[in-house]
């Protein structure tokens, strides 16, 4: 009898491993991560119960191997006194165990650990199935029966105008300290559009749907971005986003996956232009998505916007070894400028001590071709006011910078 007491014990802790190990993995599995299987995708689609049923599962199998220790003490004649010491014991075994060890294991596991235990928790969670289901009915009960007191709108308003108010005196004290810098980006979430972040249609680097293997591969090494957009013909018709993560035992291997790269290709998220910079952070957090694709009112595609520009406009701009920074303006003496397409007029505007503003455009690149009615050529020149204007970069029909010196007019210059 004792030996089947600690058998028993043994088992009920594999029960509580395994349950955390199925459990890590399914919670460290992504929404948008393609399933492997049907029974996998049908998993996914009540993640939340199926944690409860694996939830459960961990805490009977603690249970059972913290009773079947104390049986089988007990009949080994044991006192009650030491059963007690001995059990709370195992006790924290079974949980470093099972809540440690294997649920790290799951996490680590991911996809592949979801994959070869769907079968067994799919098991689970039909055999727990009424405890789960009187749980949620007993949860539901509970939030309907305690009073819920909510928030009073008008108040949350006055206070956070307050705390605006105070962190706005802190800042123009040391507008340029870190704090300062980070709270004014936090409070600007709800302010900002996507569209004011987002990479530009024109900046968008994508992959045809139609490309071959090769140029795929050397696609993903040139560009040197995790995810990848995949369009049917054209950019306005995105069709999903490839992570290069999901080819990369693909290159390692040096062998294109079977039925083709397009399988790794994982369903786009679409936002609107207008949407707030901080409802899309939560979308993030709640999709475990990276990257949505920015449509226009038209549907067509505005552009792209990526956690790391959100987090950008809180932080400040996040910049890696690949990244080559170049000043937006730089000053020679007094009256010459090489100013980056991007810098509004408003900041040119402040910068030369002119006024540069358009009622059509909002940035030097804009108006350089709002003003030809055309799209510039590298060295082409314009006289603007009482300066004159060189285009010093055209890259794919885009201006990206601009020369600007103060001066009466010169020959040959196209006046406008």
């Amino acid at each position: 009898m004792i030996v089947l007491a600690v058998c028993c014990a043994l088992l009920a802790m594999a029960l509580a491993a395994l349950c955390a190990y199925a459990d890590g993995a399914l919670l460290a599995l992504e929404d948008d991560e393609p399933p492997s299987s049907v029974l996998v995708a049908e998993l996914l689609a009540r993640r939340e119960l199926v944690h409860r049923a694996l939830a459960f599962g961990r805490i009977v199998g603690q249970l059972l191997a913290g009773g079947a220790v104390a049986v089988a003490l007990r009949m080994a004649g044991l006192p009650a006194d030491d059963v007690t010491i001995v059990v709370f014991s195992a006790g924290i075994l079974v949980v470093a165990v099972a809540e440690i060890v294997a649920r790290t294991a799951g996490d680590l596991a991911g996809a592949s650990g979801v994959t070869r235990c769907a079968g067994w928790i799919h098991g689970i969670e039909q055999l727990l199935a009424p405890v789960v289901f009187f749980g949620a009915r007993l949860d539901a009960a509970l939030l309907a029966w305690l009073p819920i007191r909510e928030p009073d709108a008008h108040a949350r308003e006055e206070h956070l105008e307050q705390f605006r108010e105070v962190v706005a005196a802190e800042a123009e004290a040391e507008p340029d300290s870190p704090a300062s810098v980070l709270l004014h980006g936090v409070f600007s979430l709800g302010e900002t559009t996507v569209q004011a972040i987002m990479v530009p249609r024109v900046d968008i680097v994508g992959i045809e749907r139609g490309t071959p293997w090769s140029e795929v591969v050397d696609k993903i090494r040139s560009a040197r971005h995790a995810r990848l957009p995949v369009y049917d013909g054209s950019i306005d018709e995105i069709v999903g986003v490839l992570y290069a993560k999901d080819l990369l035992p693909s290159i390692v291997d040096d062998r294109e996956p079977a039925g083709g790269w397009t399988t790794l290709v994982r369903p786009p998220a679409f936002v609107p232009e207008t949407k707030s910079v901080d409802e899309q952070l939560r979308e993030f957090r709640v999709t475990h998505r990276h990257i949505a694709i920015v449509v226009d009112e038209y549907g067509g595609t505005a552009g792209l916007v990526t956690l790391e520009d959100a987090l950008e406009l809180i932080v400040g701009e996040i910049r890696d070894e690949h990244d080559v920074e170049e000043p937006e303006v730089e000053q020679e003496g007094t009256d010459r400028w090489w100013v980056a397409a991007g810098v509004s007029l408003d900041e040119l505007s402040e910068i030369v001590g002119a006024d540069f503003h358009h009622e059509d455009v909002q940035t030097v690149g804009g108006l350089v071709t709002e003003l030809l009615g055309r799209v510039p050529r590298n060295g082409e020149r314009l006289t603007v006011g009482a300066f004159r204007v060189v285009v010093e970069r055209v890259v794919r029909r885009r201006v990206e910078r601009v020369y600007f010196e103060r001066m009466s007019g010169a020959p040959g210059d196209e006046t406008v």
